[in-house]
């Protein structure tokens, strides 16, 4: 949609660059009207307020995208890519909020991403100078439209915002601006600037936005005259909420962090730098952050200033799933995993932490996205960011970025950019919808062809010049770059995406109804001799000599001899636990599941080493780290070892979709029954309704309670029975 299409004559709306976060007000009148609405876009964040009423719970919208073409190069690298650029808009029913006569608009800015000029090397992001458009439409009892746009007549002040960085925190100056900016006089504020509209896509936005989940009560840890340590509880993201209780003038401190050190004071290596710097007009008033949101348990609070909550913010996606079992670990390891990847959905993206970077990732978004479909109401939340990968892939090359939206950052091919084919199929698994794999089919044809392009004797082995090409992202050591323990080549598992992509592409081709390409098969076959040629070795039945995961990896794309599975349950049982990065964690659990070493697989996810679920646990974390060892750590909410949590559903549980089915048309029950594991319980959303599944298990008797809903042909596959299940609540005793 054009601008025209969108906002028609509606003019964009600047302040002075040099304002951190500036408010904007306009007035105009009413007639007589029945029906109102409102199309909105303030870049890069906005607030709306009719006659001092805040128009909406969301936070952090537009959700962020491509926004439009980047007038400087990417953090002063020069970056030739040529990409598909998009800006989402608003639109609220604001009939309630308006009267007949005078109205007052008042709208707070803030820059986001799309104008975010501190910060270091990865964290500069500028689309263009923070911006305002809005379209109000009427209608009256007899019929007769209407409509008031943005334009000159509209002023700005600076807010209380003096000082704005996205990824750390705000100060703000509480006497710069009145609490009831929106409604008072506003004669002396300046001019707004016009500025031209912008070349992009506009869309109304269809995603869930940010908002107030729920609310914590922290808990006082210490008192010092200096300050006060508070303990929220939970590793989460959003804002401490204070009332401020000080004189005018008096200043008031808020740092975070996601951990304690050994003297009980806030960590610094996990403060991130995150703060909120506050000086006080003497009136009481709640005091939060305005236009970011923070990733912490613990923080400090040193003022006048009472402690009133924390607000766990993210994006509005509710949980679909439980699950509960004999095991603490894994009970811990599904809890865990919801917080983390809930604290790292915010403005459209499933993003890698809530605070450092804040980015999404492609090989994240692809490793995690079957889980968190198993787990959330992902639907809307996913279109979005599919929309972000097929807009930032290169126009010229078919190169998928390693982040969508794009911004500077490290991964790879392989197991990044493939998000273009695998995570559109997911969706379509999912849902039954087949549109997003007709958008995105040429798309996947083009990164093929760059896969290929990007091959050596049919092994992919690069990326951009002067790009990370990373193979599995975070093996044990892995955060140490001196580490000596074996490592995958990157070719290796690079190649392992390019087969698995190239047999999906097949499948994709036939759900289409499109005509199957040969040359798929042929690309497919020659990287399978590439992969067995290089790394191979038929004698012990290895791939890579069997380290972090290698056969696991070959397994998965029916490669190997019959030595491949044994020497891979050997490793692991003499192992006791992971030795695998991200990807290699989640491929060598569910293989061993899918080949029937369940018992194995239950010992891995219940393991008690240094790379283990156990051991974070251990440590108290109520959120996955980034690494696995407890002992060096640069983020403690990085959702991607938490890929393994869909097992819980697909193999403890045993509810799984057929192979042949989407929609979930056709399901199988078939729990993996462990000795040690003697009972489970939980559920999991899907479009035809709630599928349950409990069972428990004594002596020689099983007990299981299944509930399927209406339309969804399901059967129950256990101990070489398959039982027929009706639609409903069922009990079943074997």
């Amino acid at each position: 949609m054009t601008h025209e299409m969108m906002f028609g004559a509606a003019q964009w709306l600047a302040a002075d660059e040099k304002s951190a976060a500036p408010n904007i007000r306009a007035s105009f009148h009413m007639p007589a009207f029945t029906r109102a609405r409102i199309i909105i876009c303030g870049l890069g964040y906005f607030q709306l307020y009719l006659n001092g009423k805040k128009v909406s719970d969301d936070l952090f919208v537009p959700v962020t995208s491509d926004y439009v073409k980047r007038p400087i190069t990417q953090n002063g690298l020069p970056f030739d890519e040529e990409m598909h650029h998009r800006c989402y808009c608003l639109e609220y029913d604001i009939a309630s909020y308006l009267q007949e006569g005078k109205n007052e608009l008042g709208v707070a800015l803030g820059s986001g991403f799309f104008h975010q000029l501190m910060g270091g090397f990865d964290y500069r992001v500028v689309f263009g100078q923070m911006r305002l458009c809005y379209r109000i439409e009427w209608e009256d009892a007899q019929g007769n439209h209407g409509e008031i746009l943005s334009g000159p007549d509209a002023r700005w002040h600076d807010s209380i915002v003096t000082e704005y960085n996205f990824f750390r925190g705000e100060k703000q100056d509480l006497n710069q601006c009145p609490a009831d900016w929106m409604t008072a006089p506003y004669d002396t504020w300046q001019p707004v600037e016009i500025l031209p509209p912008m070349e992009t896509e506009y869309q109304l936005q269809d995603c869930p936005a940010d908002t107030i989940i729920r609310q914590l009560t922290p808990r006082l840890i210490k008192s010092t005259p200096q300050a006060r340590l508070y303990d929220a509880g939970e590793n989460i993201s959003g804002w401490v909420v204070l009332e401020d209780e000080s004189k005018k003038g008096e200043e008031i401190h808020v740092l975070v962090s996601e951990d304690l050190n050994e003297c009980g004071h806030l960590h610094p290596r996990y403060q991130h730098q995150q703060h909120l710097d506050v000086i006080s007009d003497g009136n009481r008033r709640l005091l939060h952050l305005q236009h970011t949101w923070h990733g912490f348990r613990y923080f400090t609070v040193e003022g006048k200033a009472k402690v009133h909550s924390v607000a766990v913010i993210h994006s509005n996606v509710p949980v679909a799933s439980s699950f509960a079992s004999s095991s603490p670990v894994l009970n811990w390891l599904y809890q865990a995993f919801i917080r983390t990847q809930l604290s790292n959905m915010h403005g459209g993206i499933p993003s890698d932490c809530p605070h450092l970077e804040r980015k999404g990732y492609t090989g994240d978004g692809q490793l995690l996205c079957e889980t968190v479909l198993r787990t959330l109401n992902h639907k809307e939340f996913l279109r979005k960011w599919m929309r972000d990968i097929l807009d930032c892939q290169d126009i010229h090359s078919g190169h998928v970025q390693y982040v969508a939206p794009y911004s500077r950052c490290g991964g790879g091919p392989g197991g990044w950019g493939c998000a273009i084919i695998t995570v559109p199929w997911q969706y379509y698994r999912q849902y039954g919808d087949p549109a997003p794999l007709a958008e995105m089919y040429d798309g996947m044809c083009h990164y093929l062809e760059y896969m290929e392009n990007h091959s050596e004797n049919h092994l992919v082995v690069s990326d951009r010049p002067g790009e990370w090409c990373l193979g599995d992202w975070c093996p044990p050591g892995g955060e140490n770059p001196n580490r000596v323990a074996p490592r995958l080549p990157e070719p290796f598992v690079n190649t392992y995406f390019l087969i698995k992509c190239l047999s999906l592409i097949q499948q994709i081709e036939k759900t289409l109804g499109k005509a199957v390409n040969p040359l798929w098969e042929e690309r497919k076959n020659a990287a399978v001799s590439a992969l067995n040629n290089a790394y191979f070795d038929a004698e012990s039945g290895n791939y890579c000599g069997g380290v972090e995961g290698a056969n696991a990896f070959a397994l998965d794309i029916g490669l190997g001899n019959e030595k491949t599975l044994p020497a891979m349950i050997a490793h692991y049982e003499k192992l006791g636990g992971y030795d695998t990065g991200i990807f290699g964690t989640e491929i060598v659990t569910r293989v061993l599941f899918e080949q029937g070493e369940s018992a194995l697989a239950f010992q891995l996810l219940t393991s008690e080493n240094d790379a283990s679920f156990a051991d974070w646990m251990k440590f108290g974390a109520t959120t996955l780290w980034e690494y696995w060892n407890g002992g060096y750590q640069r983020s403690l909410s990085h959702p991607m070892f938490g890929a393994v949590t869909k097992e819980l559903f697909h193999y403890v549980l045993g509810i799984r979709q057929e192979n042949e089915s989407c929609g979930w048309k056709k399901a199988v029950i078939a729990p993996t029954l462990i000795h040690e594991l003697p009972y489970a319980h939980g559920h999991i959303e899907t479009p035809l309704g709630k599928v349950c599944v409990s069972y428990q298990a004594w002596e020689d008797q099983l007990k299981m309670e299944i509930d399927i809903p209406a339309g969804m042909d399901a059967v129950l596959s256990l101990q070489g029975k398959i039982i027929p299940l009706n639609a409903g609540f069922q009990k079943i005793i074997l």
